[in-house]
């Protein structure tokens, strides 16, 4: 996922664009304001920022991005306008951003560094390693190399897709993962209020865990309008553990 943040509508527009048309997911927000919810909202590989905006600067962003862990924090490229000093441009360097370019920006060079930053080395070797790595969800245990879930002794061959949604739920547990990640990590594009893929997707794997005699739907939460949320512990158990703890911390008088 791309974020754009430029307080210029037509710059963010003819950004969008440019991924669009080589299918890589994208967003764009205008103000700092508006970054600070949307970053936490999509998770972003590659920042985009205007070094100068509606409330604030470039400085900003990377600030709030300096304690973000390495192996996650997005790569960051600061536009600048060309009458901008070198020592402008080094200040940005020093705050964190990975690179500076100028006007009049030129689209073909921003692009091929978004595509090399959209997959850090630190994500790209830990997303290789993660692979082959098989973890368990709901009690089924998943191979994501072999594509196959697994259940004592029986087993299941599943779409890449499948496990790449079951991924995505068990790295977030008790997390609402939100519309536009699952969208772009599964299909790589922007999400634009439709959610039919991810539901044709999800009934898939609904599907594929009943095969093997596991109801994984009472684990999974479809939360309107914001996206899927992965409990280990099932909606009724969680109600019933409630309702106990309830009844043991109001104790009846007599």
């Amino acid at each position: 996922m791309i974020l754009f943040v430029s307080s210029s509508n037509r710059e963010a527009s003819a950004l969008i664009t440019a991924c669009d048309h080589r299918s890589w997911a994208s967003y764009a927000c205008a103000s700092l304001r508006e970054f600070l919810p949307l970053a936490e909202k999509i998770h972003p590989r590659a920042i985009v920022v205007r070094h100068r905006l509606l409330d604030g600067y470039s400085d900003d962003i990377l600030a709030c991005l300096k304690e973000t862990p390495p192996g996650i924090r997005a790569q960051v490229i600061v536009l600048m306008s060309a009458d901008r000093t070198a020592q402008a441009e080094a200040r940005q360097i020093a705050l964190g951003a990975d690179c500076v370019l100028h006007d009049p920006l030129r689209m073909e060079i921003l692009l091929e560094y978004l595509a090399r930053y959209r997959v850090s080395p630190e994500r790209s070797s830990r997303h290789a390693r993660g692979q082959h790595v098989a973890f368990p969800i709901a009690g089924v245990e998943v191979h994501p190399h072999e594509h196959r879930i697994v259940r004592g002794k029986q087993s299941r061959h599943v779409a890449p897709q499948e496990v790449a949604l079951l991924r995505i739920l068990s790295s977030a547990i008790n997390e609402v993962v939100p519309y536009p990640v699952l969208y772009g990590e599964l299909f790589g594009r922007r999400f634009e209020g439709d959610t039919s893929n991810c539901r044709v997707l999800l009934c898939k794997v609904l599907t594929s865990f009943k095969l093997l005699g596991v109801e994984l739907k009472p684990f999974i939460q479809v939360i309107p309008k914001s996206g899927y949320l992965y409990c280990p512990v099932p909606a009724k158990n969680r109600l019933a553990r409630f309702n106990r703890i309830g009844t043991s911390s109001h104790p009846t008088n007599r």
